[in-house]
């Protein structure tokens, strides 16, 4: 039998160790939803990656070839749309929308690029020219929105705002929230003196879990990305770029806490 003595250094033992179990599962709960937060708002609550995402997707091919082939009707048969004013027209759309405002497009660099193209065509004849009339100007731009609209389904888009401000205030909550408890955590084993080991625990196991769950989100982000509407014109390589982002923050954390778990062995030996 174990003597009185012996009984209770086993228990002296045992408590620090629960404790810095219960220690380390708080961490990581708060890393994971830290590093996922992080990741969320770098990606799908940036209006330039959403942008960006939108410009890799078809959308913006399509928009050119529809606009270029509706303006023969105007009689203009150069191509008075390219790629470039068509990734504009939909960063503006794109950035509207994150800032809870009405969709308001600026058709200005299509007008400008039209205005040139007449004015040169005239200049060639030997005429000199002073662009599109307004009435022409007015039924140009009803076409483009007709078209802009249904290739980028704006009217989804718009219905987004309200989702959009929420997602973002929330998220914006649970990254701050869960950063100031682990710096306060931080503290706490600092002064307990079990910082390097606690932090390396946290930091390996809070970014693997990030990571499980972000390749979670990449399987079934295509089937998701399919059934809503609002989010068929974004990007089919949409949850790929999000892994990839944040595969930089999980294997930074699993490599910084690789390192502090050998490092707090150096210093026990």
């Amino acid at each position: 039998m174990q003597s009185r003595e012996s009984l209770h250094q086993t228990k002296q033992v045992s408590q620090p160790a629960r404790h810095h179990r219960l220690f380390n599962f708080i961490g990581i709960i708060l890393l994971t939803i830290f590093l996922l937060a992080s990741v969320a708002n770098q990606t799908v609550m940036n209006e330039k990656f959403v942008a960006k995402q939108i410009a890799k997707s078809d959308i913006g091919t399509e928009i050119v070839t529809d606009v270029n082939n509706s303006a023969s009707q105007y009689g203009l048969d150069e191509k008075i749309m390219t790629k470039k004013i068509a990734n504009e027209l939909i960063e503006n759309a794109v950035g509207d929308v994150y800032a809870d405002r009405e969709i308001s497009i600026d058709f200005t660099p299509v007008y400008n690029r039209v205005d040139k193209l007449v004015n040169d065509k005239l200049s060639d004849v030997g005429y000199s020219g002073t662009g599109l009339s307004s009435s022409l100007k007015s039924e140009l731009q009803s076409g483009l929105n007709s078209i802009i609209n249904q290739q980028m389904n704006t009217s989804e888009l718009t219905n987004l705002e309200g989702e959009l401000a929420s997602a973002k205030t929330i998220l914006s909550v649970l990254w701050a929230g869960s950063g100031i408890l682990l710096v306060i955590m931080a503290i706490y084993a600092l002064i307990r003196r079990f910082l390097l080991q606690g932090l390396g625990w946290i930091s390996l196991i809070g970014g693997v879990f990030s990571l499980l769950f972000l390749k979670v989100a990449t399987v079934t982000g295509s089937d998701i990305l399919s059934s809503q509407s609002s989010l068929s014109s974004l990007s089919p390589d949409l949850p790929n770029s999000i892994f990839g982002n944040g595969l930089v923050y999980g294997l930074g954390f699993i490599i910084v806490g690789a390192v502090l778990l050998v490092v707090s062995r150096l210093f026990k030996k």
